[in-house]
């Protein structure tokens, strides 16, 4: 780790902070923004989303009410809902309208019905817009998820982020088939003290800064509260997944395997504001009996790339934005940096020579790698090793770009 890094970590080993608080439901006033509030604007919280990923300088920015943009969340949250979501729609906690919405759409493609039917089953769910229920049982994981993700906006190695890369790669409450879970305030609460501490520190923090820096003190954060083993800390164990894999599987059993680690990973990264994916191959070289592995992709725009850390690559070029791969603390035994791809054991040009299986459309036959998206417009879905038929989650095919990058390995 760099320096600054080691210094956040030793700052943070030697305060008195520790086990789960409430997280404090404050809504910062971005920096580009700040101007446009005070000018008479009605609303009271601004949120500022840069034009250009590179630039910094205030009419750069575009600057969008808070309510404005919770509006546009759920919007996308719920228009790209998986497949396995959307019968759950109430228990996440979408609107009513929303609700109605969808079960009108289901029933306009539905054209085995007659027209009374329609009207019966639409007037039914009219009836659900007044979803009022006791003991909050109206509520979901929606609202933290748009709040906490919104929140993140505030934090300084976030203000190059673009709005599109946001909504799919921060605001995702899930990256696969995972069971669903309110684990955003969870993490948030325990990286309560990391993210003070780092807003607090008087270096011009990279995203490779925090990333490196959460990496080092995601794994032992919930040793007072959460983790059951003895280590009190998250470790990995192979072959836990389907088991054990969701994020507060992990927390609570204190161990999982590549996926589940890599999960938690992303989501902690989510929780700071930071884009992430996760990523991997469902069968090296096209073989399932090579096996398979995930790790975890985070996005660095031209803006808040590091250029005083030389990279290995030619492909981590500062003059443009990537997509650049890093691997989980207990998966890969180290913490590595986003600069140098060929210190991870599954970036060697070894590993995506042709095989004899598995040919695709561009006659390539060896490993593919794929990454998980939300976006439904996809065509392609992200294979998951553990449930090779499921189709449900969308993905993209990054065999290409792993094969150029590692090539340089």
């Amino acid at each position: 780790m760099r320096n600054y890094a080691c210094s956040i970590i030793l700052a943070l080993s030697s305060s008195n902070n520790g086990g789960c608080t409430n997280a404090e439901n404050i809504h910062q006033q971005t920096p580009a923004c700040g101007a446009a509030a005070r000018a008479g604007s009605d609303e009271e919280h601004m949120i500022a989303w840069p034009k250009a990923a590179s630039k910094t300088s205030p009419d750069q920015y575009i600057c969008q009410s808070i309510s404005s943009a919770a509006d546009e969340c759920l919007k996308y949250l719920y228009e790209n809902l998986m497949i396995y979501d959307e019968i759950n729609i109430g228990s996440l906690g979408f609107p009513p309208d929303m609700m109605v919405a969808l079960n009108d759409n289901a029933n306009d493609t539905n054209h085995d019905k007659s027209s009374n039917s329609h009207e019966n089953t639409s007037s039914s769910s009219s009836t659900s817009t007044s979803r009022f229920l006791t003991d909050g049982l109206e509520n979901g994981i929606i609202g933290p998820t748009v709040d906490l993700a919104l929140q993140t906006r505030s934090y300084p190695w976030n203000q190059n982020v673009p709005k599109d890369i946001f909504m799919e790669y921060v605001l995702n409450f899930a990256n696969v088939n995972e069971a669903r879970n309110n684990w955003r305030p969870l993490i948030t609460d325990a990286l309560k003290p990391l993210v003070e501490t780092l807003l607090e520190s008087k270096e011009q923090l990279s995203v490779e800064d925090v990333v490196m820096t959460l990496n080092h003190y995601l794994w032992t954060a919930f040793s007072n509260t959460c983790t059951t083993n003895d280590e009190h800390e998250i470790v990995f164990q192979s072959k836990q997944t389907p088991l054990i894999y969701d994020p507060m599987s992990v927390l609570m059993f204190g161990y999982a395997s590549c996926t589940g680690i890599s999960i938690l990973f992303v989501d902690a990264l989510r929780a700071l504001g930071i884009p992430a994916r996760i990523a991997g191959t469902p069968a090296w070289y096209g073989d399932p009996e090579q096996g398979n592995h995930s790790w975890v992709e985070v996005y660095v725009s031209d803006g808040d790339c590091n250029a005083d850390q030389e990279s290995s690559s030619s492909l981590y070029d500062c003059s443009a934005s990537s997509w650049r791969i890093t691997e989980a603390l207990p998966a890969a035994g180290f913490v590595g940096s986003l600069s140098d791809p060929c210190q991870y054991w599954f970036c060697s040009k070894e590993r995506y020579v042709d095989a004899s299986n598995g040919a695709g459309d561009d006659g390539y036959t060896g490993t593919r790698v794929y990454a998980a998206k939300l976006d439904k417009e996809q065509q392609m879905h992200f294979p998951m090793a553990w449930d090779v038929e499921n189709t449900g989650v969308p993905g993209i095919d990054v065999t290409d770009y792993m094969r150029s990058l590692c090539a340089e390995c």
